[in-house]
């Protein structure tokens, strides 16, 4: 079957797909109106029990660590705000959604976003980005694309995985060599079909291509400045002793991820301090990953 006609199943194989939980689109219609209110949010979450309860095990973590926690989803609006709520409700439906798969490599991918996640949050901490929640979750979904083809085409993709590792190849040409479509095409085409506001879906659809002058020129500052952050995190999770063999430092990545650290005046050291405040606050983020299992 030739490339063409694969890319048509695939697309077939997303189109039949679960949509995002109904909760998850009404609140971030909600949230982007400007004038949410607790209650209004409160009151929707109340219609989902499972991602209310998903939700409450997020807040009531040590990644947020809420003094004496909260039971109540309402209560926990105030401590982390309406964005991180949303944000956080959009991470659980993609986790419910997209599941474990049935990749060998769907674990792995996910402790990788997940490593990717906590390394841009740190970097944008360090850039002083004006929010860093939402680069943790462009972090942390910027392979949706590669967990979709897990659940979808999760033998092709462990093929995929295994030219990378046995003949060298980088995952675009493994992609081509197996039949699969781009997996920042793919995660572009199900960012635009659950309707991901346009901070997390550009991370997604162009966190390898941030690099290209012509790309980075035609984004406006906000968002070349998240989906740059979530690149180089992807770049510096390479470094965070990631047990994933897929992402090992590609030969390139230490000059993106250097173009990027000199950008915004970032030492060595600097990307260093990085590396090991993300291996630190790893441990903190895992939370994220009991989701997988219910």
């Amino acid at each position: 079957m030739d490339l063409a006609s694969e890319t048509i199943r695939i697309t077939k194989a997303l189109d039949a797909l679960p949509t995002l939980p109904v909760v998850a689109l009404q609140i971030g219609e909600v949230v982007h109106s400007r004038n949410a209110s607790v209650q209004q949010v409160a009151d929707i979450l109340r219609t989902d029990p499972a991602t209310s309860a998903k939700l409450l095990k997020l807040v009531n973590s040590p990644y947020f660590g809420i003094p004496g926690g909260v039971s109540d989803v309402a209560r926990a609006i105030p401590f982390v705000g309406f964005n991180t709520l949303y944000q956080l409700v959009l991470s659980i439906s993609v986790l419910d959604t997209l599941g474990g798969g049935k990749s060998n490599n769907a674990k792995s991918l996910w402790v990788h976003s997940l490593t990717v996640a906590t390394a841009a949050r740190e970097l944008a901490t360090e850039v002083r980005f004006s929010d860093v929640g939402a680069c943790f979750t462009g972090g942390l979904l910027h392979d949706m694309g590669k967990i979709a083809l897990a659940k979808v085409d999760g033998e092709k993709l462990d093929a995929a995985f295994e030219s990378i590792k046995t003949e060298g190849l980088s995952m675009e040409a493994a992609e081509a060599k197996h039949g699969l479509a781009p997996h920042d095409r793919i995660g572009s085409r199900l960012a635009r079909q659950w309707k991901f506001p346009a901070a997390l879906a550009m991370p997604i659809e162009q966190h390898h291509a941030i690099h290209r002058s012509e790309v980075r020129e035609r984004l406006g500052p906000s968002l070349r400045a998240i989906t740059e952050i979530v690149a180089a995190a992807d770049l510096l999770s390479r470094a965070c002793a990631e047990p994933f063999s897929e992402v090992q430092m590609c030969e390139d990545g230490d000059e993106l991820a250097g173009a990027m650290f000199e950008r915004n005046g970032l030492s060595n050291d600097q990307r260093n301090g990085l590396v090991d405040r993300t291996k630190k606050q790893l441990e903190r983020s895992k939370v994220f990953l009991s989701l997988l299992d219910g």
